[in-house]
């Protein structure tokens, strides 16, 4: 098993985040910030990053009592939580993030987020990219504003912007219909993306970017296709195989795949068991992008599953 995948060209598109304390040999599709601690204190928090031209995505671990101070930021944020509970104080209110639920940030809104379990918290950070190939990344300017003891807040201590109580956290694991609520980002229920794909899921769309967490079925997958807006792909359950840049793809549990605007792919859940997949893309193009074929006549499927049996 590898832990990249390289085309002809030896270009990595596959990221391990167990395995980024170092940087992938040879040309990268993406930036990399390699795994590093947070702060002085080592075991408060460390994360490491892929950095695309229109979306970061970072894994962070981080223990309890430790976040970031309130700030606002000029760019759309999302987070995912992996493990653990988070708990995030946003345009006056307080609320919970618990495993598997999504947070929205609007740009310019100010936030604080901090663990608030008894257990460490393992989450996804995604901000919109930045368009600058020649930038030095780092983790601790990803995560400005960490501190590794701020303690849970009782109250709020942000500016209800809005004037109204809007919804910024998503159990996006669980969304079977669009919320009566208000919420600070358009919500898709769980469905599937599309006519050419396995793919079954719930997504959050916000202005520059737009996530969600996406299953598919033990065999099943994608047809190859592309599409114009960028998107990464980080395996959460089981492992995804399939095709990219005309080169194989293997992406095991705690994997980044990331798909450049343009570049012809396809994923399938591999033989050993079903998978489960957070997808960020911006919102250039929507969640699904046409079949190279030009015909959307159902999944694709490995050998011995769906039509191959």
């Amino acid at each position: 098993m590898t832990d990249i995948t390289q085309d002809a060209g030896r270009r990595t598109y596959v990221y391990s985040y167990n395995h980024l304390d170092h940087r992938p040999q040879g040309p990268c599709s993406a930036g990399i910030a390699i795994q590093d601690s947070l702060s002085t204190i080592p075991e408060a928090g460390t994360a490491s990053a892929v950095f695309g031209k229109r979306a970061h995505v970072a894994v962070t671990h981080q223990s309890p009592g430790s976040g970031t101070r309130l700030q606002s930021r000029p760019y759309e944020q999302f987070y995912f939580v992996l493990q653990g509970q988070l708990t995030v104080d946003i345009d006056g209110q307080i609320a919970r993030v618990l495993k598997h639920h999504v947070l929205h940030v609007p740009a310019g809104i100010s936030f604080a987020l901090v663990v608030s379990g008894k257990e460490k918290a393992s989450f996804v950070a995604v901000r919109q990219g930045i368009d600058d190939d020649s930038r030095t990344f780092d983790v601790q300017q990803l995560f400005s504003g960490f501190s590794a003891d701020l303690g849970v807040p009782s109250k709020s201590s942000s500016a209800n912007v809005t004037g109204k109580k809007i919804c910024y956290v998503y159990p996006v694991a669980e969304l079977d219909a669009v919320p009566k609520y208000e919420c600070s980002a358009a919500v898709t229920p769980r469905n599937f993306v599309s006519k050419k794909s396995s793919s079954f899921g719930a997504a959050i769309h916000g202005k520059s970017l737009q996530v969600g967490l996406i299953h598919k079925g033990r065999g099943s997958g994608s047809k190859l296709h592309t599409h114009p807006n960028e998107q990464f792909n980080l395996v959460i359950e089981g492992k995804l195989v399939g095709e990219i840049g005309g080169g194989p793809l293997e992406a095991p549990t705690m994997s980044l795949i990331h798909m450049p605007p343009g570049i012809q792919h396809c994923t399938m859940a591999s033989a050993e068991g079903d998978v489960r997949f957070f997808v960020v893309k911006d919102t250039s193009h929507g969640m699904s992008g046409p079949p190279v074929d030009g015909i959307e006549d159902g999944p694709r499927y490995l050998p011995g599953f769906g039509n191959n049996k």
